[in-house]
């Protein structure tokens, strides 16, 4: 019985250690909201490239992060005042890449990642 007990509890912190670095490692890339835009526009990675995006509110609303036009990364809300971080790996095959930052109902800006 005690062994079941302690293999479960290995599997859990195994998955749970997995889900906790899903968001660790790669090359950090700051982007700044502030109310009127987001910094950078544009992002140079590598073909398969694992970045790190360190996102930092420094604005009075909450902001988003997502991809769109194809670009799978998934959408994080960055409350003002906070930071937030989420790793993406860029794909294989080359081109462009866009994430959206912006304020719902506010300002937006398109910050394209070329991969080469």
């Amino acid at each position: 019985m005690m062994r079941a007990l302690m293999g479960g509890l290995l599997l859990a912190g195994v998955a749970l250690g997995a889900a906790c670095s899903a968001d660790e490692g790669g090359r950090e890339v700051a982007v700044t909201q502030t109310d009127d835009a987001c910094t950078p526009e544009t992002v140079a990675a590598a073909s398969g490239e694992k970045l790190k995006f360190v996102v930092n509110n420094t604005g009075s609303k909450t902001h988003e992060l997502e991809g769109i036009e194809g670009t799978k990364f998934e959408e994080i809300e960055v409350p003002n005042g906070k930071t937030r971080t989420k790793s993406w790996t860029a794909p294989k095959s080359g081109g462009s890449y866009k994430l959206k930052c912006y304020i719902p109902g506010g300002s937006e800006t398109t910050i394209t990642v070329n991969v080469s």
